[in-house]
């Protein structure tokens, strides 16, 4: 006659969730990218939310969203509506005229469109740049992560990513809070181009003006270059919990196989 026990219930959890960190050890790039992926589809699907006229859910991400960013609507990406075309970004002046409350930038925030601007996605300018980067250094760390082991970027290389956004956006904080206006005419630039380009392209916030472009580009590098400098440093240390995820969940097999195996019992 033979005898197996029962495993008991602690000891299923167990190896439940040392499974469940094996697991998560090997596919953390999957999962991150896979987040930020959602992030960002998330931000722009909420204005097709809007024209589609399932404005409940639209609402509930704004909302969620609105902890991330500050959602200021000259400074956001519109789309869908007639004015233009399928997407843009409009000045103060064209918001206010649309029904935008400029009081002060809590109010002017819960603008988020109508049918003839369209409707804004749920981060700015700088949070699009700037999670466009971090997806962008996610996937092609996917691609390169088996070919080669790479290195986290140096310190001193992480500045260069770094310091261009802390700059433009520390500009632009100062600028609001002043009411200075450096940062909307962009005279500095003027000068430091010798007006080499359209006066257009100096003032404003919209797609293809200098603020948009400079919001842009400082927050994607600002993006990829943090994940260019931490992900090596995750892979690093998801290495070592697969390594001891690994050896606990055999070592625990082993015990309950062992105890399992049949025992002859006398008649």
């Amino acid at each position: 006659m033979t005898a197996t026990p029962q495993i008991p219930r602690a000891q299923r959890l167990a190896l439940q969730m040392q499974r469940l960190v094996l697991w998560v050890s090997k596919h953390w790039l999957l999962l991150f990218n896979g987040f930020f992926a959602l992030y960002l589809g998330g931000a722009y699907l909420t204005p097709w939310l809007m024209q589609a006229g399932l404005e409940t859910p639209a609402r509930i991400l704004y909302t969620l969203y609105g902890f991330t960013c500050h959602q200021l609507p000259q400074r956001s990406y519109f789309f869908g509506g007639e004015a233009g075309a399928f997407f843009a970004s409009y000045d103060l002046p064209t918001l206010i005229a649309h029904g935008a409350n400029p009081t002060n930038e809590l109010t002017l925030r819960t603008f988020i469109g109508d049918p003839q601007l369209g409707y804004k996605a749920a981060i700015a300018h700088r949070l699009t740049g700037m999670y466009s980067g971090v997806l962008t250094a996610g996937l092609l760390y996917a691609l390169v992560r088996h070919k080669r082991r790479l290195k986290p970027l140096p310190v001193w290389l992480l500045f260069f990513f770094l310091a261009p956004m802390a700059i433009d956006g520390t500009s632009h904080l100062i600028n609001d809070l002043t009411g200075w206006g450096f940062r909307d005419t962009n005279a500095w630039a003027v000068r430091l181009t010798g007006g080499a380009f359209p006066p257009d392209f100096y003032v404003g916030s919209g797609v293809g003006t200098l603020n948009w472009l400079l919001r842009t580009v400082t927050g994607f590098l600002f993006g990829f270059g943090m994940i260019a400098f931490a992900y090596p440093l995750l892979e690093w240390g998801f290495e070592d919990m697969r390594r001891e995820a690994e050896t606990a969940l055999a070592r625990n097999l082993a015990r309950l196989h062992a105890a399992a195996a049949p025992t002859q019992q006398e008649p």
